[in-house]
């Protein structure tokens, strides 16, 4: 008994020589217990048993089977689409169920309790609320028993023409999940709850089809440059001057360094795939460069500017100055009071790094509820003055301009800020 979504097929359960099921495992034990009552076993071969609840008029079951593939479930909705069925196209993950309902072939709502669908979600996603707007209105929901949708317009935080654009935008967001996973069971249904719909919708499969195929190419191919909606684009210096295509300019005036792609598009009300495309356009044309997303927590903040300071270091032990290097290290070290106790049993190594987990014990006791900019701002600083001092004992000609520009690349995380807050360092890193 298996649900679909595991990659290696799991033991949940023995059926012994009299019949008489046993499940081998927690997950196949409380399957069972939710489905207490009479069963119907369905004809199937010998490496399937299929099982409909018994009952007055139970729905018909026109199709099930495995997805193992983004895109696999493609070819079924095209399939409900020519064939203009109508019922509901069940798709289930091992922690989301998403569902499709159909009517003559076409799109009328969706279900979903996967993450980030829900139609709150989507409102925030989309920048028509604020997270503290959304969060106000979870909690009146939950509290007065209506729906989310009905508590955002009482609280006037979005008007009823908005909201149901929304409510269509989650429709097709759900669908697009659904047809892009990559593990996961479906069933098709000769019908449907007509009381799930929260609002009944006309939309075209065959549209929504060749969307999620194009996003679905598309994105495969966006991800060499923009790898997820967490990193942050940044106008280039060769940018300056020049502008963007007109169908790129609102996104392009988002690109400040600070926010992500997820950021801009809550802000200019765009979904991940839309604002992906043209933040990969920019970078393509030279007018954005991509960088990481900023690092969360003090051994991952380290670990970055452990990179720089090792590669400060392999620069000046090639060229024969790595000894003027560390004497000069430990001597600003000392004289300047945060990086004694930060430092403390932490190193530096020999190679400049330091040991991430003892350094994070040492923040916990030095920093307040900003540990994570306080030490961005500390670790730029030291590893600032670290190129200063190297070009001060490297020879002009060992590598010139090229060691502050590599570590200025590995430190941008650290200088990125939340959007919002102020800079972690003003500091400039100096061309070596």
């Amino acid at each position: 008994m298996a649900d679909g979504s595991e990659k290696e097929p799991r033991e949940d359960l023995r059926i012994d020589a009299t019949g008489t099921a046993h499940p081998l495992s927690v997950h196949a034990s409380q399957a069972l217990r939710a489905r207490a009552g009479e069963w119907a076993l369905v004809e199937s071969p010998p490496e399937v048993v299929l099982a409909l609840r018994s009952g007055p008029k139970p729905r018909s079951l026109r199709l099930a089977g495995q997805v193992r593939t983004p895109g696999a479930l493609c070819d079924v909705v095209a399939m409900i689409e020519q064939g203009s069925y109508s019922g509901e196209l069940m798709i289930l993950e091992r922690d989301s169920e998403r569902s499709i309902f159909f009517e003559r072939g076409h799109v009328v709502g969706a279900a979903t309790n996967a993450q980030g669908e829900s139609l709150g979600e989507i409102l925030w996603r989309f920048g028509a609320i604020t997270r503290d707007q959304l969060d106000e209105v979870v909690r009146t929901a939950e509290t007065i028993g209506k729906k989310v949708a009905e508590t955002a317009i009482d609280l006037e935080f979005v008007e009823s023409e908005d909201l149901f654009q929304m409510m269509a935008r989650q429709v097709e967001e759900v669908f697009y999940g659904a047809v892009h996973v990559e593990h996961a069971a479906f069933y098709l249904f000769d019908a449907f709850d007509e009381s799930r719909l929260t609002r009944r919708h006309h939309l075209s499969t065959a549209l929504l089809l060749m969307e999620a195929a194009r996003r679905m190419d598309e994105l495969r191919f966006f991800r060499e440059k923009v790898p997820s909606d967490a990193w942050v684009p940044l106008r280039s210096a060769t940018a300056a001057g020049k502008k963007p295509p007109p169908e790129l300019a609102e996104v392009f005036a988002q690109c400040d360094g600070r926010r992500s792609v997820a950021e801009i598009g809550r802000r200019i009300g765009q979904l991940e795939f839309e604002v992906t495309r043209a933040v990969f356009q920019l970078a393509s044309a030279g007018l954005v460069a991509v960088g990481a997303p900023r690092p969360e927590g003090a051994e991952a903040i380290t670990l970055i500017y452990n990179r720089a300071m090792t590669e400060i270091h392999r620069a000046c032990d090639a060229a024969g100055v790595g000894g003027e290097l560390r004497e000069g290290l430990a001597q600003f070290t000392m004289g300047t009071g945060v990086y004694m106790p930060l430092f403390n049993g932490a190193g530096p190594r020999e190679d400049g790094s330091l040991d991430a987990e003892r350094l994070a014990g040492n923040v916990a006791s030095l920093a307040g509820d900003s540990a994570d900019a306080w030490l961005a701002q500390q670790l730029t600083e030291h590893a600032g003055f670290a190129v200063f001092h190297a070009g001060s004992v490297l020879p002009h000609d060992a590598d010139p301009g090229g060691l502050g520009a590599r570590v200025a690349e590995i430190l941008l995380p650290l200088r990125r800020p939340l959007e919002g807050e102020a800079p972690a360092s003003t500091r400039q890193l100096p061309v070596v």
